[in-house]
């Protein structure tokens, strides 16, 4: 049976527009999560969305480049989280960031030696 932890979902809401010193801010982020050794982030592109101004941002086909909602994802431990929140708030000047409490397992690779072959 997998063992589960209780860590935190970390999720930052920042506009696709966004920037953090001359690249994207998302791309910013996702950096500074990697190099801080959180254990991963993954990062959404939303289709439609609205923020603290109420205006519409809606991705169509045709349409010039949208100001998209980015949706920035991170679990783990409480304590790692909480040591990055001064520099996320000092990057994300218009956005939302949340916390929740989660339980979670990380499934990693298994070395090659230690992989049984399939049955049959």
């Amino acid at each position: 049976m997998a063992e589960f932890k209780v860590g935190q979902l970390l999720r930052i809401f920042i506009g696709e527009q966004d920037t953090w010193h001359g690249t994207s801010l998302y791309t910013a982020l996702v950096n500074l999560l990697r190099r801080e050794g959180i254990a991963g982030a993954s990062v959404f592109r939303g289709v439609e969305g609205f923020g603290a101004h109420h205006e519409i941002h809606l991705a169509k086909f045709f349409a010039p480049r949208a100001k998209l909602p980015i949706l920035i994802e991170v679990v783990d431990e409480e304590e790692k989280i909480a040591r990055l929140i001064p520099a996320i708030e000092e990057m994300v000047s218009e956005g939302t960031v949340t916390l929740e409490r989660v339980e979670y397992c990380r499934f990693l690779p298994k070395q090659r030696a230690e992989r049984k072959p399939a049955a049959g």
